[in-house]
């Protein structure tokens, strides 16, 4: 379709987008022949400057030949160079995100660059493709899920699970209806919070990746409990273990104090010992902190609950290499 004199002022914008910035400037003949090769439109000099009085009038940042001592350019971009690798950087690592789409949200996420800026990032890749998942419906998923929370209506859904081909499979035959209370990011991936009804009371957790066919039912859902604190869970769920919670305090090696506070922050309570250790005491899930400590342990030991030390020394005995 051929544009007409009215796209003259979004075509600019778009230019100055994608070939300017405060380093790099285009003279007003080269802004005519772009508008021209790009757009298929010919303009004359004083349609430029009512071009980029319109933008900035309307907030653009634009300087001008007065400003740079050269030519036009878009002082202010909506994201800096370092902010779009920090977002590709995010989807990059992002298991949730299917391989496929992570490639095609990385290239809108390059068009947020000058044009000379993107050619910095054309060859990078996905990176832990072999860890993304293969659920192309997580997008699908996060919306239905949000709009199932403001209409306060019950969710359907099949939730699946890695067979030994690694492919996803429901995970039981019934479909699993919830009560969606809100989503979270915990871990590297994104976590549904709610009430399913063939569960009595407890608050449930469903890897959001793992969700498919999902459905808004017209049944209202079960409200959630005033007790119920979503920072305390997401805080509690270590490692988004469900399960009894309480107060877990380990003997650590030093050498595991940087990862320690980069798990629980200012939750753990830390005290130093003598002998090259600490002791650490944090609140969570005592199935997630146990196997917290169990990746550690040569540097790691629960002291209490006594029931947990006991527990975590039975599942050492119980290594498959027979020691």
């Amino acid at each position: 379709m051929q544009l007409t004199a009215k796209a003259n002022t979004l075509c600019l914008l778009e230019i100055l987008k994608d070939y300017t910035d405060s380093n790099h400037t285009l003279k007003m003949s080269e802004i005519i022949s772009k508008m021209e090769s790009i757009y298929g439109l010919k303009v004359e000099r004083r349609t430029i400057y009512s071009c980029v009085n319109v933008l900035t009038e309307m907030g653009y940042s634009v300087l001008t030949p007065e400003d740079t001592g050269g030519g036009y350019c878009l002082d202010e971009h909506d994201f800096d160079a370092s902010e779009v690798r920090l977002l590709m950087d995010s989807v990059y690592t992002n298991q949730t995100i299917e391989a496929g789409y992570s490639k095609k949200l990385i290239e809108k996420l390059r068009k947020l660059l000058p044009e000379y800026k993107r050619r910095r990032y054309a060859n990078l890749f996905v990176i832990n493709s072999g860890r993304k998942t293969d659920n192309k419906q997580v997008f699908l998923n996060i919306e239905e899920i949000d709009e199932a929370i403001i209409s306060k209506r019950k969710i359907s859904f099949t939730y699946l699970k890695y067979d030994v081909d690694k492919k996803l499979k429901p995970k039981r035959k019934e479909p699993y209806i919830v009560s969606p209370y809100a989503m979270i990011a915990a871990n590297e991936r994104y976590y549904l919070i709610g009430k399913c009804d063939s569960h009595d009371s407890a608050i449930s957790h469903f890897r959001i990746d793992k969700i498919s066919d999902i459905t808004i039912t017209d049944n209202i859902s079960v409200p959630m409990p005033n007790e119920f604190s979503l920072s305390s869970y997401k805080d509690s769920a270590v490692l988004m273990y469900g399960g009894e919670c309480g107060r877990v305090t380990f003997k650590c090696d030093d050498i595991l104090l940087q990862n320690a506070i980069d798990r629980f922050g200012d939750d753990a309570q830390i005290t130093k010992n003598e002998n090259n250790s600490f002791n650490m005491t944090v609140s969570g899930s005592y199935e997630g902190l146990l196997y917290w400590s169990l990746r550690f342990a040569d540097s790691c030991e629960i002291v209490s609950p006594d029931e947990l030390r006991t527990k975590a020394i039975e599942l050492l005995k119980k290594n498959k290499y027979g020691i």
